[in-house]
């Protein structure tokens, strides 16, 4: 991860993520938030903050768009495959007493408590940016924050 993933993934894609990183936290997270509101007030009577909490984030993660994702990074074919090969081939049972079901295919999803999850996650959500220049985007792992000052050249609608 720390060979190959991370310097391959575009510093600007994830300066507005929280989480998940070295130099991440909480406490960065909430003084960023508002370091930005102040910042906006100065000019602005009010400040919009539009919060979602993607439910199930990680759970819904489509292995095809994240490979194709990590296939636009410069990652070494070998960590590019070993990634492919930790992604494809899993499945899924549940055992009730002693009745195992059928194996079904998982081709959805990450590992949240995994050594990779989390950097895939950032990946994934790598290209999720403000529509206007305007608003502020701050994400702390699933959690996804829009700050819109009064004065935006966009509504918080769109």
């Amino acid at each position: 991860m720390k060979h190959w993933l991370r310097p391959s993934t575009p510093v600007d894609s994830t300066v507005d993520q929280y989480a998940f990183k070295p130099t991440g936290s909480t406490t960065c997270a909430l003084a960023s938030l508002i370091h930005d509101v102040v910042h906006m007030l100065q000019n602005n009577s009010y400040v919009r903050c539009f919060m979602v909490d993607f439910s199930k984030a990680f759970d819904t993660v489509d292995h095809v768009i994240l490979i194709r994702k990590l296939h636009a990074l410069n990652i070494p074919p070998n960590f590019y495959n070993w990634i492919i090969s930790f992604l494809t081939g899993r499945e899924q049972r549940c055992k009730v007493h002693d009745i195992l079901s059928k194996a079904i295919g998982i081709n959805l999803s990450i590992v949240q408590g995994s050594g990779i999850g989390p950097s895939l996650y950032i990946i994934m959500e790598s290209d999720l940016y403000p529509k206007s220049s305007d608003n502020k985007l701050m994400k702390y792992a699933d959690d996804t924050n829009l700050l819109v000052p009064e004065t935006s050249n966009c509504t918080l609608t769109e």
